[in-house]
């Protein structure tokens, strides 16, 4: 009987495999989103309009350093494992000052919807929708974004074959080191907003929103090459997300050309540290 139960025990591990990774030090690049205000304008009832959006941004930081981050260990009941170590990490605001966009909207009674397909340069959809009426709107929208972000980062691997449960399973494998590399990854990043103006005059109007950034999306794993084992190596950090408000202004400079100016203040918060980032906003429109 125990002959056949080790025979079972070693065919439901056997093609198991752990793969942890500690990173101790890297620099991850992220697309900080321009901010989203709703339409700015107050809309005809019953209407659809689309508006084209070419924005320009100034940044006042690079660098953005997350301290007090903590990779969580890795223990096995017997043998080599992962301990728990401080993760020396930090954003690197990437330099894209343009971006594109395009709005679809529409109005029913006090009821407005919409849509916007943004290049920044990679793509992004946002959904939002809110009340719009002669004296001001307010709202909330989601956004959904890809990137192609670079990732430079060095730390300790542990690689062990056919399971982790004891090292009396057959045939065990364990495999461990350092590494150092650097990679792009493909990454998901998701906005949520809310957003209000006062329409002061028919031509001018001031703009405020917050919203929630999530830039590394779904990531759980890194993918390591130059070491023994290559592969996807499973991370216990996790990603801060970003904070932002914003507060600005739209003028309408000719019929459907608008101008809209802001400044956004981006915060983000680690176990040890809190940024503070702010960066101005300038986009003209054209709406019809």
């Amino acid at each position: 009987m125990k002959v056949v139960f080790l025979i079972i025990l070693v065919f439901l591990l056997y093609g198991c495999s752990v793969h942890k990774a500690n990173i101790t030090k890297g620099t991850f690049d992220v697309d900080v989103p321009e901010p989203f205000w709703g339409t700015g304008v107050w809309v005809m009832p019953n209407t659809v309009y689309f508006r084209g959006n070419i924005a320009y941004t100034v940044g006042d930081k690079e660098i953005v350093p997350l301290d007090g981050l903590t990779n969580e260990g890795y223990r096995r009941p017997r043998g080599e494992s992962l301990p728990d170590e401080d993760a020396n990490i930090e954003y690197r605001l990437k330099d894209s000052p343009f971006s594109g966009s395009m709005d679809v909207f529409a109005k029913t009674w006090l009821f407005l919807g919409g849509g916007r397909i943004e290049m920044s340069p990679y793509p992004s959809a946002t959904l939002f929708a809110g009340l719009n009426s002669l004296f001001g709107e307010f709202g909330l929208g989601a956004r959904l974004g890809y990137s192609k972000d670079k990732a430079t980062y060095s730390g300790k691997y542990l690689y062990v074959e056919n399971g982790s449960l004891d090292d009396d399973v057959l045939f065990n494998t364990v495999v461990k080191g350092k590494f150092e590399e650097t990679h792009s990854y493909s990454n998901a990043n998701f906005g949520l907003y809310a957003y209000s103006s006062l329409f002061v005059t028919e031509h001018f109007s001031l703009n405020f929103s917050t919203g929630y950034y999530q830039p590394w999306l779904f990531r759980s794993s890194l993918q390591l090459d130059n070491i023994e084992v290559p592969g996807d190596y499973d991370i216990t950090i996790d990603f801060p997300y970003f904070l932002s408000q914003y507060a600005g202004a739209t003028i309408s400079l000719f019929d459907h050309v608008l101008l809209s100016v802001g400044e956004t203040y981006y915060y983000t918060r680690s176990p040890a540290s809190a940024n503070n980032i702010w960066q101005t906003h300038f986009s003209l429109s054209y709406m019809y």
